[in-house]
């Protein structure tokens, strides 16, 4: 409900542990930060978010800021594009 809240499209494509990963488009890349730095509760809880970083794809992202903290490789031998 949270993104749903905001003034820009925001997309929740993954969610790991304490970690997620948002779309948007590209032109409202800056005011989509904005609106989530501004979130300060989810579901009646106090929350903190924060931006890890920004990428181009959601493949680069996830490779990025959330493979590295759920404990799986970051290449895939079986898949080299995931």
């Amino acid at each position: 409900m949270a993104l749903r809240s905001t003034p820009e499209p925001l997309w929740l494509v993954e969610f790991r542990g304490a970690r997620g990963l948002v779309r948007t488009t590209h032109l409202a890349k800056e005011a989509a930060i904005r609106a989530l730095i501004a979130i300060d509760s989810v579901g009646g809880e106090r929350v903190a978010v924060t931006t890890m970083g920004t990428s181009g794809t959601i493949r680069a992202a996830t490779r990025k800021y959330l493979a590295r903290y759920d404990g799986r490789s970051s290449e895939s031998k079986k898949n080299p594009y995931k």
